[in-house]
C-alpha cells in the first residue's frame, strides 16, 4: 500500500509527509509521538506546583486581553477545591463564547505560588478520569490530522513483521508488533503507555546492544603483531620507583599487558581522579612498548604539560638507554626536522607532544603505541589521525573526567577501561566552598594567612578580553580586583593568548614561588604540577562545565597541605556547582554531567545508522539495559549464524560496514 492510497491523504497532505521524510506507510507507523501528556484529575495536587488536571467552575467572566495577533491573555476565577483560585491562559478567540460563568470545566496546568494564580495550558469541557493526548510535533502536519491518517491505516488491516524476535516478546510479555503501534498512537489507559515505554526502551536497548557487538566483531577481526615484552625489565622498574604502586595502578598496568600482548588491537581508556598516579602507568606502558622494540607517542593538549610530562619522562628514564624527545609548535624548525629525521631512522623511542604530532611529516620506524592525555581535548579526527601514523598501534587514552559520550562508551561497551579511585597515601581531600562576591573579600584574612605561610593560589576568569554579550569577570579586572584585595602580594596573569616561552616563564616562576597569586584563564586546566598552591578560586563559575572545574580543582591539593576550591557565583544554588560540592569523584562528577548533559554521541564518526536512543536513559532504565544489553549478545551471535533476514538486523550490519567503509 502506498501513502496516496490511504484515506485522508489528499495531494496537499502527501506533500507535506515527504517534506517530512514520511515516505511509505511503515514511515507513518513507526512515526512515534515525541510525547504523551497525561492529564489525570487530582485536586489535591492544585498547589503543589506540579502540572496537574484540576475540575474547576468558572466562577468570574474572563477578561481578554490582547496578547498578539490571534492569541488573547484570558484571566478568569475559578473555584478549585472551595477556594477562589485566579486562572490565566493564552489562548485563541474560541473560548470567548465557551468560557462562561458556571461551566464546570478541566483545567490542566501548574500553580506559581509567586503570582498566587494558576498557569492553565489546556481547557477541557467534558468530564474524565484519565486522558491521554499524544503530541507528534511535526511542522507541517497538525497532531489532529496524524492520528486520523494512522487510525486509516489501521482499518484497512495493514501489518508489519514484529522487529524483535518472538521468543523475546513472549518471555518478557512486551506488547506484539501490531498491538504495540496501535497503543503507541493511541494509547486508551495508563497501562498502555506503560506497556509502550516497556517495549520501546527495551527495543532500543537490544539494538544499541547488537550494534555494540557488531562494532567488537571489526574489532576482534584485526590481527595485530603480539608485543613480545621484557617482563623482567617491567618489574625491575617497578621495583627501583621511590614509591609503591597502589593496588588500581597494579590492576591498570596489568590490565594494558593483556591487551599489548594480544593480537587485538588495545582500546583502553584509564580513568582516575587528578594526582591518582595514572601518569606512571603511562610511562611503565611506554616501557612495554619500548621493550618490544616498537616507538611510543604521547600527545597532550597544551605545550605547558608537555614540558612537564617531557621532564618527568626524561627524569623516569634517565638511567636507561631511552631517548625521549619534545615536538611542539614553538620547537625551530631546524630542531623539529632533526626530531623528525631521528624519529623515522629509530633513533628517537618516545616522542612527547602536542598537536603538532598530527602534521603529515611526523612519521614514525616502528610505532606501536599511541597514549592521548585528557583524550577528551582531542577530536574523534584529530585521534585518528594520530592512530593511523603506523598500522595495528594500540591506543591508552587518559582522563581525569570522563566526559558524557566516553562514558557512555566505556559503560556500555566500545573502550576497555581500567580505573584508578584510590589516591597516593598521605594526600588530603579537596574541600569544595560555593561563595558569592560578598563572601569572597570576607575570606581576605585567610587568603592573606595562607600566602604569609608560603603557600600559593590559582584564580581562573572566563574571559581573556571584556565582552559586553558575556556578563562574566574578564582577566584584567580579575588582576585589578585581587590587586587591591591582597596589597602588596606578587601576582602573575597567564592566558593562552601568550607567547609559549611567556607562558613557560610565567608558569616556572608560579612553580618556584615567585608568584604568590596566579590569575588565568582555563590554560592550567590540565597537567600543571605544583603541591605549593592550596586555594582554588574559580570566578563566575557557572560559566564553566562541570568536567572543567574539577579539573580545575585538581591542581590543588597536589601536596600534603589543606587545600580549599572556592566556586564564586552569583548564583549559589546553581544545582550544577551544588553536583561538585557534592562529589569529589571525577567518575561521580561524569555520571552527574551524563544526567544533566545526555551521552552526546557515542559512535562519533560512525553515528548515522545507529540506534537513536529516544526513550531509554542508561541510568534511570539500567536494569532493562542489562537484560537488554545480554539478549543482544546472544542474538547477534544467532543472527548472524543463521544468516538471518531480520530487517532490522540486516539495517543495523550495513549501516555500520558503510560507515566503516567511509572512514576507512
Amino acid at each position: 500500500m502506498n501513502l496516496e492510497d490511504i484515506k485522508g491523504v489528499g495531494v496537499k497532505t502527501l506533500g507535506h509527509l515527504v517534506s517530512e521524510n514520511i515516505n511509505t506507510v511503515d514511515d507513518l507507523l513507526y512515526l512515534f509521538p515525541k510525547s504523551y501528556i497525561i492529564y489525570e484529575i487530582n485536586n489535591d495536587l492544585l498547589f503543589s506546583c506540579q502540572y496537574t488536571s484540576v475540575e474547576a467552575i468558572i466562577c468570574t467572566r474572563p477578561i481578554f486581553i490582547k496578547y498578539r495577533r490571534n492569541v488573547n491573555s484570558i484571566i478568569f476565577y475559578a473555584m478549585i477545591n472551595n477556594y477562589k483560585v485566579k486562572c490565566i491562559i493564552f489562548s485563541g478567540d474560541y473560548l470567548r463564547y465557551k468560557l462562561l460563568m458556571n461551566t464546570k470545566v478541566i483545567l490542566y496546568g501548574k500553580y506559581k505560588p509567586e503570582n498566587k494564580e494558576f498557569i492553565v495550558q489546556s481547557v477541557f469541557f467534558d468530564s474524565f478520569n484519565i486522558k491521554i493526548e499524544v503530541l507528534y510535533k511535526k511542522k507541517l502536519l497538525n497532531d489532529k490530522v496524524v492520528s486520523k491518517i494512522i487510525k486509516n491505516i489501521f482499518n484497512t488491516g495493514y501489518t508489519v513483521e514484529d522487529t524483535l524476535p518472538k521468543n523475546l516478546v513472549d518471555k518478557y510479555k512486551l506488547y506484539p508488533i501490531m498491538k504495540y503501534l496501535y497503543a503507541s498512537h493511541f494509547p486508551e489507559n495508563k497501562a498502555d503507555y506503560v506497556q509502550i515505554l516497556r517495549r520501546r526502551k527495551y527495543e532500543e536497548f537490544f539494538w544499541y546492544s547488537l550494534s555494540l557487538e557488531h562494532l567488537r566483531s571489526f574489532k576482534e577481526q584485526s590481527n595485530k603483531t603480539k608485543r613480545i615484552i621484557d617482563v623482567e625489565l617491567i618489574q625491575n622498574f617497578i621495583k627501583s620507583l621511590p614509591y609503591s604502586l597502589s593496588k588500581d595502578q597494579r590492576s591498570a598496568i596489568n590490565d594494558i599487558y593483556k591487551d599489548m600482548s594480544s593480537n587485538i588491537q588495545m582500546n583502553r581508556l584509564l580513568q582516575g581522579d587528578v594526582g591518582c598516579g595514572k601518569s606512571i602507568v603511562a610511562y611503565i606502558s611506554s616501557l612495554m612498548a619500548i621493550s618490544a622494540s616498537y616507538q611510543v607517542v604521547i600527545m597532550v593538549p597544551t605545550e605547558i604539560l608537555a614540558k612537564q610530562t617531557y621532564d618527568n619522562a626524561c627524569k623516569y628514564f634517565s638511567k636507561m638507554n631511552i631517548i625521549c624527545e619534545l615536538l611542539t609548535s614553538s620547537v625551530k624548525n631546524k630542531d623539529k626536522m632533526d626530531i623528525i629525521y631521528r624519529l623515522m631512522s629509530n633513533r628517537v623511542n618516545i616522542i612527547i607532544g602536542t598537536h603538532a604530532l598530527l602534521e603529515e611529516n611526523v612519521k614514525f620506524f616502528k610505532l606501536g603505541l599511541v597514549i592521548i592525555d585528557e583524550q577528551h581535548r582531542f577530536g574523534v579526527n584529530q585521534r585518528k589521525r594520530l592512530l593511523q601514523k603506523y598500522k595495528d598501534v594500540d591506543a591508552l587514552y587518559l582522563t581525569a573526567t570522563p566526559i558524557p559520550r566516553t562514558l557512555g562508551l566505556t559503560s556500555f561497551g566500545d573502550l576497555d577501561i581500567s580505573s584508578i579511585h584510590s589516591m597516593p597515601e598521605g594526600r588530603i581531600p579537596i574541600t569544595t566552598e560555593i561563595i558569592d562576591y560578598y563572601e569572597l573579600e570576607r575570606n581576605k584574612g585567610s587568603f592573606l594567612d595562607s600566602i604569609n605561610k608560603g603557600e600559593q593560589i590559582y584564580v581562573v576568569v572566563p574571559l581573556v578580553n571584556e565582552n559586553e554579550d558575556i556578563d562574566a569577570i574578564d582577566i584584567d579586572r580579575a588582576y585589578e580586583y585581587f590587586s587591591n584585595l591582597l596589597e602588596n602580594v606578587e601576582i602573575g596573569i597567564i592566558h593562552g593568548k601568550l607567547k609559549p616561552q611567556q607562558k613557560n616563564s610565567i608558569m616556572q616562576d608560579f612553580k618556584n614561588n615567585k608568584i604568590s597569586v596566579l590569575i588565568s584563564t582555563t590554560v592550567i586546566e590540565v597537567g600543571v604540577d605544583n603541591p605549593n598552591a592550596t586555594i582554588m578560586i574559580v570566578l563566575d563559575a557557572d560559566r564553566f562545565g562541570l568536567a572543567q572545574i574539577h579539573q580545575l580543582r585538581g591542581r590543588v591539593g597536589r601536596g600534603d597541605k589543606k587545600s580549599i576550591c572556592y566556586l564564586v557565583s552569583n548564583k549559589t544554588d546553581n544545582q550544577r556547582l551544588m553536583a561538585l560540592k557534592k562529589y569529589s569523584s571525577g567518575f561521580d562528577v561524569a555520571v552527574e554531567d551524563f544526567k544533566q548533559r545526555g551521552p552526546g554521541d557515542y559512535f562519533g564518526d560512525l553515528q548515522s545508522g545507529f540506534v537513536n536512543l529516544t526513550y531509554a536513559d542508561f541510568e534511570s532504565d539500567y536494569k532493562i539495559w542489562n537484560i537488554a544489553k545480554e539478549d543482544g549478545k546472544e542474538y547477534y551471535h544467532i543472527f548472524k549464524n543463521e544468516n538471518s533476514n531480520n530487517k532490522k538486523f540486516l539495517e543495523i550490519i550495513n549501516d555500520i560496514q558503510n560507515q566503516k567503509n567511509k572512514i576507512n
